[in-house]
């Protein structure tokens, strides 16, 4: 109890003397905790994994054969929780109510100390204090004192987590999965319903090769709406309870030696357990892109064609050494992908596999070596390069390539090597992890595929809501019938760093011919296209006759007439039926359409083409219909982008008639256009953008007083530091 005490005692000072001292303590402790908890298990083989059911584990006394594998089991999962916490707490605060899980275990594990030491060591503690019960001990204590002082911070934060219980009980039951210990089956059944061959492609060898589809599906749906460090902190206790696992078998003795010298980690699939935590763990990108393109594929393999017998466990496997087997590499193959998958790390490209050939290389050229050097003590087959396990699948062609050997004596050792084998084995090798990059590739691109295919039901779900709720008079933001407003609007494409429009700010109301002016490439298509729905609103917001452009984008829409700069008409299609077309989606009814029409009809001179199909039309002929089109539903919002483009004097004229007379209406007229003088004539008030920024927002009439427009336009997007106007919304 005395590790327990300090360490609940110290942190408990600490608290008082401020949080950030006491952070530091807890990470300190955490990580004492974690060398204490990792000697003690890795100090020599474990009493409980060598008995089966229904044997008695030597040493335990009271809990028995199910206490002692539960002891074993929530010690585990409570101390890799203890380790990580508080590293995680801030970033993710649900985790404070999982604090009782290790409060629960250690409190065990304290309660009954004897039988916690036996199940490792084989002997209680009060029979003689060894180096391991000693270390386990102490581990126990500290993780006891680390789990009360984290409790008894959380307890009272418990009530704000009551809605995310169901979210807690998943993780506990996830928490509890992964951590099983490798021997659970072992100790529950009896030795005739443990032994089993999954050497074969039989029904057993199928049904541990299912859980690579399953598990990794199972984690990106759990944890694949979470914030980043959820995922991640998700992802370190896995990967964290598989190196756990794995180490079932490797402890200290079975790797101290020159006769154990082929259990040391360096198979291709071990290194895997031992890279992942560190990547993500210290965020190792160029580390984790050798893991992913070289670790993947020999696990596949490996899963595919289990090799048991360098496990020194033979044909016959019990269920703890088969499970053993498939865990760690089920990690190798699965974690990697779920990684990208979930953005813990980008996509790689051609660089980060160039960077991968070039860390498989080292490691090749490292085993070959320890391979040829450590055959002179004991059988070692490192990544299986230095026997004939893979070429005697190939067929005799590829045995006769061992023919050619390479061999010399150095400091008294023998080595030896296979040169022409054990280059093309690297060569296809490599080959082979080029086109496994495209499998990945593909299933990235199948999930995007099924990520946006449910992205576009949900916006037509919502869409179809809309509409109905339109029909009921939908509620706009703002209590204003005829209004633009977009506030600190920002877009750009892609990871560019450039904005192709940053903090832009406008407001237009009823009544008004705005008009919207800038040189090429200056952001005034980005925006008009983010306002009428063409692109998303990434940054701030964009709102039409008080209806939000992004939250109430139906409602929004149907306020707007807008006529692109690049009209793309349905040319099959006589003028008549394209504007009945677009009249029928904003549900415009007959009589009111027909009326409508024939003023424009009039006014544009179209009576006579407008039955004719519109690939006949001229370009003049063709802006009118989609001008027709734009306003046959009488929107509170027209919009135009560059409408005047190409249009003779005449059409130019009667365009902008149709803006007045809009406008009179009580409507607003917004429109881009590089035609000083129309936008000087007609307009009530300009704004100037450059460089994706507004300079200037003012009236024409302004303007007018001191110089001409087309002066004062090329004045302000003259050369100089690009400065925004500040916007503030006009209180009503």
């Amino acid at each position: 109890m005395l590790p327990a005490l300090v360490t609940v005692s110290g942190l408990f000072l600490l608290r008082l003397a401020g949080e950030k001292k006491c952070g530091i303590a807890e990470r300190i402790i955490s990580l004492l905790f974690a060398v204490l908890f990792f000697a003690g298990y890795l100090y020599d083989t474990d009493a409980i994994s060598g008995v089966y059911a229904p044997g008695q584990i030597p040493g335990v006394q009271t809990v028995g054969r199910v206490g002692a594998l539960a002891l074993s089991w929530l010690t585990v999962a409570g101390g890799l929780f203890i380790i990580l916490y508080p590293f995680f707490r801030k970033a993710c605060p649900t985790t404070k109510v999982l604090t009782v899980l290790p409060l629960a275990a250690f409190l065990f594990a304290i309660a009954f100390l004897n039988d916690y030491v036996a199940l490792y060591t084989g002997s209680a503690l009060s029979e003689g204090v060894t180096v391991r019960s000693a270390l386990i001990a102490a581990g126990a204590g500290v993780g006891f004192g680390a789990s009360v002082f984290h409790f008894a911070r959380a307890v009272r934060e418990f009530g704000a987590y009551k809605k995310q219980l169901g979210w807690i009980a998943l993780a506990l039951l996830g928490i509890l999965l992964c951590t099983a210990p490798n021997y659970t089956l072992q100790l529950l059944l009896r030795p005739t319903d443990y032994a089993m061959k999954v050497i074969d492609l039989n029904m057993w060898h199928r049904i541990y090769i299912y859980p690579i589809a399953l598990i990794p599906v199972a984690l990106a749906l759990i944890v694949g709406g979470k914030d980043g460090e959820t995922k991640r902190l998700v992802l370190i206790f896995y990967s964290l309870a598989a190196l756990w696992q794995f180490m079932y078998i490797q402890k200290i003795p079975m790797i101290w030696g020159k006769s154990h010298l082929g259990n040391l980690p360096f198979h291709l699939c071990n290194t895997a357990l031992y890279v992942l935590p560190l990547c993500l763990i210290f965020k190792m990108k160029r580390l984790f892109y050798f893991t992913y393109f070289i670790n993947v594929f020999g696990a596949f393999i490996a899963i595919m064609m289990p090799n048991y017998s360098l496990n020194g466990l033979g044909g016959s496997m019990v269920v703890a050494g088969t499970i053993r087997f498939f865990r760690s590499h089920y990690q190798s193959f699965f974690m990697p992908i779920l990684c990208v998958g979930l953005g813990m790390f980008e996509r790689p490209r051609l660089k980060q596999f160039i960077y991968s050939l070039i860390g498989f290389a080292c490691y090749y050229l490292f085993v070959l070596i320890l391979n040829s050097w450590f055959s002179n003590y004991v059988n070692v087959d490192y990544f299986f390069i230095n026997s004939d396990f893979v070429a005697v699948k190939l067929g005799t062609w590829a045995e006769r390539l061992r023919d050619i050997v390479f061999s010399f004596s150095a400091g008294g050792l023998k080595f030896t090597f296979y040169p022409l084998y054990q280059f093309l084995y690297f060569l296809v090798y490599c080959l082979l992890a080029l086109a496994m990059w495209f499998v990945y590739e593909l299933a990235y691109r199948s999930v995007d595929g099924w990520k946006d295919l449910a992205v576009r039901r949900k916006k037509i779900k919502m869409d179809a809501l809309a509409r109905e709720y339109t029909k009921e008079g939908g509620i706009p933001m703002y209590d204003d019938k005829a209004l633009l407003c977009v506030e600190n609007f920002s877009k750009r494409y892609g990871k560019s760093d450039v904005y192709a429009a940053y903090r832009v700010g406008l407001e237009v109301h009823g009544g008004e011919i705005f008009g919207f002016l800038g040189p090429n490439g200056a952001g005034k298509s980005t925006i008009i296209k983010s306002i009428v729905g063409i692109q998303p609103v990434d940054e701030g917001t964009i709102s039409v006759c008080g209806f939000d452009v992004k939250r109430q984008s139906v409602q929004a829409k149907r306020q707007i007439g807008f006529v692109p700069d690049h009209y793309a008409l349905y040319e099959r299609l006589t003028g008549r039926e394209y504007v009945n077309y677009i009249a029928d989606l904003y549900e415009i009814p007959q009589k009111e359409r027909d009326e409508r029409l024939d003023g424009y009809l009039n006014i544009f001179e179209m009576k006579n083409a407008f039955d004719d199909p519109i690939s006949t039309y001229s370009h003049g002929m063709k802006q009118k219909v989609a001008i027709m089109a734009a306003l046959v539903h009488n929107p509170k919002v027209w919009i135009l982008d560059e409408p005047l483009t190409g249009l003779d004097p005449n059409s130019i004229y009667q365009v902008k008639e149709c803006m007045r007379k809009h406008a009179a209406a009580g409507n607003v007229v917004f429109f881009s256009s590089h035609l000083i003088e129309v936008v000087e004539r007609i307009c009530d008030r300009i704004a100037i953008i450059r460089k994706g920024q507004i300079q200037c927002v003012c009236g024409v009439d302004e303007v007018e007083k001191t110089s001409t427009l087309e002066q004062f336009y090329l004045g302000v997007i003259g050369e100089g530091e690009v400065a925004p106007v500040p916007f503030e919304r006009k209180k009503a």
